[in-house]
């Protein structure tokens, strides 16, 4: 897997995704872009990989689009789908196993989209987060319309948006953007330990239990006990869930023996 402007490990469970052009704070190229396919492509079909951490070298976490790519740049005339959709982007919430972004510096634009697909965000008390997008006459993508507002409410989320502010550290913390900040020299530890602490569970059980609390979004109570009976029952045939609690009772029994 030949990766431009991005590194990938896997160690103990855990993948980490660092995007790796720290000259440029991390602007995310069209190559960059298409790494970022393969590599969660690859994190996603990899079942020795139970949690990813998405992160940034240097002293930046995606600074947005590389806009000097168009530079100059011949325009040729859109296609169809171009006009309708434009090019498709990176989204960790397609991943099937949870998504921590450990947002180490600036955040901004396209990177802060890239971030909020993540299930889970840490940031450094220097990160600095933001919608730079109404600064460019443009309007949000790759779902930031729609994450935002279930995160702050609908007026937060249009006041972030419409004014083009820089939340730092605590403020996004504050806004609910992301849930821990720590000192940047502890970033990726605290990130790694929230890892590993998933990494002990079942694979299935991680998987069905990001895919419920996402299901929730669009479903009524009725049909969410359904989903959720099915999830129930598809951990009760693995082998993890049986063991786990064959374990289980086995301690209860021990517990309640008469001493």
């Amino acid at each position: 897997m030949n990766l431009v402007d991005l590194l990938l490990e896997k160690k103990d469970g855990i993948a980490t995704i660092t995007l790796n052009s720290p000259d440029k704070l991390n602007a995310m190229s069209s190559k960059m872009r298409e790494s970022l396919f393969m590599a969660m492509d690859d994190v996603n079909k990899d079942d020795s990989i139970k949690v990813v951490i998405l992160t940034g070298a240097g002293r930046g976490f995606c600074a947005g689009a590389d806009l000097t790519e168009f530079a100059g740049a011949p325009k040729a005339p859109p296609t169809i789908y171009e006009k309708l959709a434009g090019p498709p982007r990176p989204s960790f919430f397609k991943i099937d196993k949870p998504t921590i972004c450990a947002i180490n510096g600036a955040c901004v634009g396209a990177g802060l989209s890239l971030a909020l697909s993540c299930d889970i965000r840490l940031a450094s008390d220097k990160a600095k987060l933001g919608a730079a997008f109404i600064k460019l006459g443009a309007s949000p993508d790759n779902a930031m319309s729609y994450w935002l507002p279930r995160i702050m409410g609908t007026a937060g989320a249009l006041e972030f948006l419409l004014t083009g502010k820089i939340l730092v550290g605590e403020e996004a913390k504050q806004a609910g953007l992301v849930s821990k900040v720590v000192p940047g020299e502890e970033l990726m530890k605290a990130a790694n330990e929230l890892a590993a602490q998933m990494a002990q569970y079942p694979l299935i059980a991680l998987a069905l239990t990001k895919r419920l609390v996402y299901r929730s979004m669009i479903d009524d109570v009725g049909h969410h006990y359904d989903w959720e009976a099915w999830a129930g029952q598809m951990c009760r045939e693995t082998k993890d869930n049986q063991n786990a609690m064959n374990a289980f009772n086995e301690k209860k029994a021990g517990e309640n023996k008469p001493k």
